[in-house]
């Protein structure tokens, strides 16, 4: 099994082409499509930065964090689009990412309890992520209950499919 997420060991972590490359291998080998090199040594730490890699048709749950948490994505590499929902599910905002330089958004911030959905436009998305720590799952994610589980992936699939049509 390939552990998810990698947590960092050195003081000094570097993140150069080659690590994005793991990276990618490893989110292809994984049967939820995607990989994470979480910089920070714990899920203590006041500040978790993570470099995650999700290779199209990996499924992160629709979800919200609670007041305070803030999160931002910076894109490193490919194509991606964030979905913003409302309380009953409905897509209110698209927002389109991809890496400095195309011409599109390449960073975001989100500073509010807001349901929100990544997703791989290109066959593979790194980007860099930031969350305010320490980070507790069960207290820290709230996944929509208009949502699939991970592990539906018929439900999933028509799910992804209506964003599409939407």
């Amino acid at each position: 099994m390939i552990p998810e997420p990698i947590f960092a060991e050195d003081d000094i972590l570097e993140v150069d082409p080659a690590t994005v490359e793991r990276l990618k291998a490893l989110a292809a080998d994984s049967p939820r499509g995607r990989s994470r090199l979480c910089m920070h040594h714990s899920t203590d730490d006041p500040l978790q930065e993570m470099v995650i890699a999700c290779h199209r048709g990996s499924y992160i749950r629709p979800h919200r964090h609670p007041e305070g948490k803030s999160e931002s994505y910076h894109v490193i590499e490919g194509k991606m689009t964030v979905y913003f929902f409302d309380d009953e599910g409905r897509v209110v905002r698209r927002l389109r990412m991809g890496a400095a330089g195309t011409g599109t958004t390449f960073l975001y911030r989100l500073s509010a309890g807001r349901w929100h959905l990544p997703v791989a436009d290109s066959p593979t998305i790194v980007y860099h992520e930031t969350f305010r720590g320490p980070f507790q799952k069960e207290r820290d994610v709230e996944y929509a209950p208009w949502s699939p589980a991970e592990d539906d992936r018929d439900a999933v699939d028509v799910f992804m499919r209506g964003l599409e049509e939407t």
